[in-house]
């Protein structure tokens, strides 16, 4: 649906016209050196950037390239479907097309510098003597017998969903969730995106949250929203503070496994991989990244309601007769929570590193509100009923840290080696709201050995508690398990990976300059791995929730990669709980 202009908008709604005099005043004048440019691009800049991608007279440099300091390129450079770290010079233009710009100190480029559909980092430390323009936007595009062409039917949606509003921008914004699940199906988020003009702008985004497993059901219990405004301070994106509204369902944790795996196999094989609980409630948010370094640290205050989120059982393509694996009980309540977190980041790749090291650091804090376990009783035999439940007991406050260290190195022109070290749980005596316990076990983290098998036994019972979809007889039972895992957990990783001597690329020469070129270039890459974890409970969540330690657990194994694809074989060391586990991955371990 189209967006409305502002004319008609605030002939029907005054309140718009205060609401836009209010971002207004809060626009900036962009700076002289880098102009950041929202939206699609329009035609003109099109035809400029692909003129200049297929002018004879260009420097083009694959993606992924390197111009270290000392060194002079004379003339015009484009970049096509990659990212340049540049700490040299570029005499002429510099241009890159959907990848990112790292400018290091002492840089300089003598003519003006474009980035589309990327990022520009370090212009501060860099001479760029006709500034830079970065359009936000990338560049679809295809090769056609060495000739860089706009793909078709790019016109038909420009401008579609999007206005400008003279201070800013509005677009309509449709993005899926985190993933397919067994509790939402596919969250869909939906909803207008405002943005102010200048260094320092002013964001707000207003989604709903349709979930696939509602259908035409548009009642509001069944919807979810996400708002967010952003303000960002400093000039360039140094800083920012805002705050959010929502109401959404959490993973309690991702368990090493990307949201299109868990997606894919939710789908396909009706098997989640993940566990989840709901919250509605509020938060405010301040964040810092310092220019010129690797670092990024948030301070964040949460006030939420939780709640253990109903399983409400999506389509999938496999045998809907298959009943799906029991959730664990989540405490509820309202609470108060302060998180602070630090990330160091010096990987030269974030998503297929060879050098550099990884700090993620995360504390949080309860500082007010009660969360309590609801009350839950072993499974009745059939047609009995549900016996009485007992009052749930007050959970004590917890202080939650987590300390994940990684390390890349290269070995050699073809090797590298991956080391991982997590610490993640409870810092006090006290065990941790079931939302908020770890578990180990399963392709994400200990291949070898079953999921959640560092679990500190909290799945080694069911029990039924009433936490379903309210009836006309309160919420109904369901089964649950009564807690999640443990509330210290230790893991350790290692892997070395190393590139055979054989390569093969499906596509024809005139579409090896492509963005899919990477993505189908066969190289397959082989991999040796050892991994190891262990699990501390800190106290008992009630009489009926006993949760002993977790004994170490270990495993060895080998991978082959091919282009994206990662195919694992994994062997217990000890706990003989499985076999052999052969495994597949649309991305690397770690």
């Amino acid at each position: 649906m189209a967006t409305r202009s502002a004319r008609q908008a605030t002939s029907h709604s005054p309140a718009l016209v205060l609401c836009w005099v209010i971002l207004a005043l809060t626009a900036t004048e962009a700076t002289a050196q880098v102009q950041e440019i929202e939206g699609p691009l329009i035609p003109e800049t099109e035809a400029s950037i692909l003129g200049f991608l297929n002018d004879p007279n260009v420097l083009r440099l694959p993606g992924g390239s390197r111009v270290p300091a000392g060194s002079e390129i004379v003339g015009d450079v484009a970049v096509l479907g990659g990212s340049l770290e540049l700490g040299g010079e570029v005499s002429g233009r510099l241009l890159i097309v959907n990848g990112d710009l790292t400018l290091l100190p002492g840089s300089a480029v003598g003519e003006e510098v474009t980035v589309v559909g990327g990022i520009l980092t370090g212009a501060d430390g860099a001479d760029l003597d006709a500034g830079a323009v970065v359009y936000q936007a990338p560049l679809r595009y295809r090769i056609d017998r060495g000739r860089i062409e706009a793909m078709p039917g790019d016109d038909l949606s420009r401008g579609f969903l999007q206005t400008d509003l003279g201070f800013g921008q509005a677009r309509l914004g449709l993005r899926a969730g985190a993933g397919y699940n067994r509790v939402e199906g596919l969250p869909v988020r939906f909803g207008p995106v405002l943005r102010t003009a200048g260094s320092n702008p002013l964001t707000l985004e207003a989604f709903a949250i349709w979930r696939s497993v509602s259908g035409l059901n548009l009642e509001t219990d069944r919807l979810g929203y996400f708002l967010r405004l952003r303000q960002a301070v400093g000039g360039r994106g140094i800083a920012a503070i805002g705050a959010t509204a929502h109401d959404e369902v959490i993973a309690i944790e991702d368990q090493g496994i990307s949201d299109l795996e868990a997606s894919l196999a939710t789908f396909l094989l009706r098997d989640d991989f993940r566990d989840y609980y709901q919250r509605e409630g509020w938060s405010a948010f301040a964040t810092l990244q310092p220019q010129r370094t690797p670092v990024e640290i948030a301070l964040t205050f949460r006030q939420e309601d939780h709640r253990t989120a109903p399983i409400r059982d999506p389509w999938t393509l496999r045998s809907e007769d298959r009943p799906w694996r029991a959730l664990p009980l989540a405490a509820e309540g309202r609470v108060q929570t302060v998180e602070a977190s630090l990330q160091w980041d010096t990987r030269n790749d974030p998503v297929s590193p060879s050098d550099g090291w990884l700090l993620d650091l995360d504390l949080r804090r309860q500082v007010g509100g009660t969360l309590q376990l609801p009350p839950s009783a072993s499974a009745p035999p059939d047609d009995d009923p549900l016996p009485p439940l007992e009052e749930a007991a007050d959970l004590p406050r917890f202080t939650r840290g987590l300390l994940d260290v990684r390390r890349y190195a290269r070995m050699g022109p073809t090797s590298r080696l991956s080391l991982r070290g997590v610490f993640a749980g409870s810092l006090d005596d006290n065990p941790l709201p079931p939302q908020y316990q770890f578990a180990l076990g399963g392709e994400g983290s200990l291949p070898g050995h079953r999921r959640f098998s560092v679990g500190c036994s909290a799945r080694s019972t069911l029990r039924i508690a009433r936490t379903g979809e309210a009836d006309r007889d309160g919420r109904t039972p369901e089964a649950v398990y009564p807690a999640y895992g443990c509330d210290r957990m230790l893991l350790f990783q290692v892997e070395f990976q190393s590139s055979l001597p054989v390569s093969w690329n499906p596509l024809p020469e005139d579409w090896q300059d492509s963005e899919l070129s990477p993505l189908l270039d066969f190289q397959p890459i082989w991999a040796l791995f050892l991994d190891a974890g262990r699990g501390w409970a800190r106290g008992d969540l009630g009489s009926e929730v006993l949760r002993p330690d977790s004994s170490t657990r270990a495993d060895v194994g080998v991978g082959l990669f091919l282009g994206p694809l990662g195919l694992y074989w994994s062997y217990p060391l000890n706990e003989q709980d499985r076999g052999v586990n052969f495994f597949v991955r649309l991305q690397k371990r770690f």
